[in-house]
């Protein structure tokens, strides 16, 4: 999804070290957001080999509820989305890359606005948003998820253009790191293929708090049994 930013995986998720050759940098920046990069371009970066976790960072066991449930609502394997939030943000909901994709799935502001996602460095808001994206990729590739992760990092026109992962060593690079921890051999979806996507681009998002006080973000309005009785939705 962005141009110069791999975001390495941690231990956490049972992958090892960065791959040979490749230098990874990262830093905090004034609002204390860790910004990840492969291009050496502000001096308070620190190289990150890719063998230890780095500092202050998530186990993404805080967001694993989150994530699958989100992806089960929109017909995703929940087992890609956590490879792929990762992969983009090590799991950190303030992550922001050298090229300005933000929050836990790593969405360019343009892409966040494309699927509602009024703030991205929320998490519920950001998983819900890049969910969407991903569902939406998967069917405009035919369920290749090889294209559509291909279209996540590089966005879906470089995809289009050919039909193919783009000649991008980052973009090849991102394909086999997601798909090291999803597998090569799964499907994406979760159900029935054919099952309807409704991740439509600029579809608002609508929610709604539970008797728990739990805050909901759905694509469609909540049905009276999915909502509390007397709270309206709202649309995002």
């Amino acid at each position: 999804m962005r141009a110069a930013a791999l975001l390495p995986v941690l231990a956490a998720c049972a992958i090892g070290s960065a791959e040979a050759g490749e230098e990874m940098y990262y830093r905090r920046d004034q609002n204390g957001a860790l910004v990840l990069t492969n291009v050496p371009d502000h001096r308070d970066l620190r190289t990150y080999s890719g063998r230890r976790p780095l500092p202050n960072a998530h186990s993404g066991e805080e967001f694993h509820d989150l994530i699958w449930k989100t992806s089960l609502q929109h017909g995703v394997r929940p087992e890609l989305v956590y490879a792929v939030a990762a992969v983009e943000s090590n799991f950190d909901p303030q992550a922001q890359s050298a090229k300005g994709a933000l929050g836990l799935m790593q969405l360019m502001p343009e892409t966040a606005a494309r699927f509602g996602v009024a703030d991205p460095f929320d998490p519920v808001e950001n998983v819900v948003g890049g969910v969407r994206y991903l569902r939406y990729l998967l069917d405009l590739f035919g369920g290749d998820q090889r294209l559509a992760l291909a279209a996540y990092n590089a966005g879906e026109n470089a995809v289009q253009a050919t039909r193919s992962i783009p000649p991008y060593q980052e973009t090849r690079a991102y394909v086999a790191k997601v798909l090291k921890i999803f597998g090569h051999n799964r499907t994406p979806y979760a159900g029935p293929k054919a099952a309807v996507s409704t991740a439509k681009p600029g579809a608002p998002m609508f929610s709604f708090t539970d008797d728990q006080g739990n805050v909901h973000y759905l694509d469609h309005p909540p049905s009276a049994s999915e909502r509390t009785s007397g709270v309206a939705p709202r649309s995002q």
